[in-house]
């Protein structure tokens, strides 16, 4: 017998009874999942053209419980570093047919929190999040697909995307000892997460390699913000004795050092040797350029997009053996390194 569809608004339910098929079957072709057989898939796509329908995103993650909506959640937005990870999560994203929400918890432990009880937490299908709170209790209570990026907590039960902060840090420090460096200051702040604790290590790794003990005084620990890097600039190098040399942690405290720098009418290369982590836009345009730790950043949020993705797809995580995937990084040497007589 065929069925006669009339002029009004098409639903979901329309296509499955012309196609003669559940609605939860047409709801997994729309929405390009397994568990359908190619001639059914075929057939089920023929009829949507034929009756000229146009899925309703709502009804359909009613049938399958899914939104096709990812959030990605982030400590600010106005970091580089953070858009560049959004902008590779959108870029995959988009490809595989999901939207995605930005949303900034402003470094906020309970604001953090209160996203997750609300309904970016019901509704999204899966997170991307740079995290705020610093224990595993937290994470463990998230029960959908997610990525940890940058940081990475121990026991989350969560995949994770890092980069290899330690030996960025250790080829840097390493980069000025070889330049004959040896009063090298570094500037990070708190050590509340991986990336903070693992970039000091590699400095003390290599001073301690490099036969040099490390001395406090030339640690400046702050906030990870441009005015913390510029003050603590100021305060180093207007010191009875100043370093030689300066290792910024991360991008903004570099941007701040450069500032500093400039305000004291110092030269960079010449006055004081500088390394970044991370590229930043004065870093770049200075002269000399600055030489700095190049991290895979637009990479780190394709690659999180990807496995949270496949996640999603699979409908399962692995609580007791989470990946853990570290990107490698590359110090990309500049003139912004002295070479000491």
């Amino acid at each position: 017998m065929e069925v006669v569809v009339t002029k009004r608004d098409i639903t979901i339910k329309d296509v499955a009874k012309t196609a003669n098929v559940s609605v939860a079957t047409v709801s997994r072709v729309i929405n390009g999942l397994d568990r359908v057989s190619e001639a059914t898939r075929k057939k089920v796509l023929k009829v949507i053209d034929e009756l000229n329908f146009v899925p309703n995103t709502i009804a359909a993650s009613m049938v399958n419980k899914k939104t096709n909506m990812l959030a990605v959640v982030v400590p600010e937005i106005q970091n580089p570093f953070y858009t560049a990870v959004i902008g590779g999560t959108v870029e995959v994203a988009k490809k595989a047919g999901f939207v995605t929400l930005v949303v900034s918890t402003n470094g906020d432990e309970a604001e953090e929190s209160t996203y997750f009880e609300s309904f970016l937490g019901k509704n999204a299908d899966g997170f991307i999040l740079i995290g705020t709170h610093k224990t595993a209790d937290f994470y463990q209570t998230i029960r959908k697909p997610t990525i940890l990026v940058d940081r990475y907590i121990d026991n989350s039960g969560h995949d994770g995307v890092m980069i290899d902060n330690y030996r960025g840090a250790y080829e840097a420090t390493k980069h000025f000892l070889e330049y004959g460096h040896t009063r090298i200051a570094i500037i990070d702040g708190k050590h509340d997460f991986n990336d903070g604790k693992d970039r000091y290590w590699g400095y003390q790794r290599a001073m301690v390699e490099g036969g040099v003990s490390p001395d406090p005084k030339y640690h400046k620990q702050g906030s990870w913000l441009e005015d913390s890097g510029y003050q603590s600039t100021l305060e180093l190098m207007q010191a009875e004795v100043p370093p030689t040399a300066i290792f910024a942690a991360n991008n903004l405290i570099c941007q701040g050092a450069i500032k500093a720098i400039r305000d004291l009418n110092l030269e960079i290369g010449e006055d004081i040797s500088l390394i970044g982590f991370d590229e930043n836009e004065l870093a770049e345009f200075v002269k000399p350029k600055v030489t700095v730790v190049r991290r895979p950043t637009r990479e780190m949020g394709t690659q999180a997009a990807e496995m949270l993705i496949k996640r999603i797809k699979d409908k399962k995580t692995d609580e007791t053996n989470p990946k853990k995937v570290i990107l490698d990084v590359e110090l990309m040497k500049y003139g912004s390194v002295k070479k000491m007589n």
